[in-house]
């Protein structure tokens, strides 16, 4: 007897239909039997009758089974890694994360020495910019069309500017490289 046959069997005089039970007392028999993989061989005689007279025992079995069919099946298709190879992932990430946080005040470091030196570069630059706007001064023609570069580079001031010109030149790209790579 199905649910549907149980469900129109059952009505009041008026035609309403009467409630109709939706759980058995040995719903939880049936799950245990199922749980502990004993169903259908190896359970008592008397819960197999109940569950071939119940419907809705034998929907628990159905859904049950499916169920425990689908689970078995995701069981066997599950590719566990081994624990060694867990446990090597973990170390690695492990060492990655040292790695990365130890580097961290490096990095800071570095970038706080990267805008050092930019302002000491600009600082110097804007205390040199006389004498290198009087070298170009002195090296651009005059409006008689004389220069007078050989004045302008007999300035005491021009060796120095010269050689923090050059270092300038050589440090800021070094700088930028450090504080830009990864490694």
């Amino acid at each position: 007897m199905s649910r549907r046959d149980t469900s129109a069997s059952v009505r009041a005089a008026g035609g309403a239909p009467a409630p109709v039970d939706i759980e058995c007392v040995r719903e939880s028999d049936v799950l245990d039997a199922l749980a502990s993989a004993r169903w259908p061989n190896r359970v008592e005689r008397e819960l197999a009758d109940h569950v071939a007279s119940c419907a809705i025992c034998q929907d628990v079995v159905t859904v049950a089974t499916a169920i425990q069919a689908d689970h078995d099946e995701a069981w066997r298709e599950a590719n566990v890694p081994s624990s060694g190879q867990m446990w090597w992932r973990a170390e690695m990430r492990a060492r990655q994360d040292a790695i990365r946080e130890a580097s961290r005040p490096v990095a800071i470091a570095q970038g706080v020495a990267a805008l050092f030196a930019l302002v000491v570069a600009g600082v110097a630059g804007w205390f040199a910019w006389p004498s290198v706007r009087s070298l170009f001064a002195a090296v651009l023609p005059t409006a008689d069309g004389s220069t007078m570069a050989s004045a302008a580079f007999a300035s005491p001031a021009l060796l120095p500017l010269a050689i923090a010109m050059g270092a300038l030149l050589i440090v800021a790209p070094l700088a930028i490289y450090v504080v830009l790579s990864e490694k």
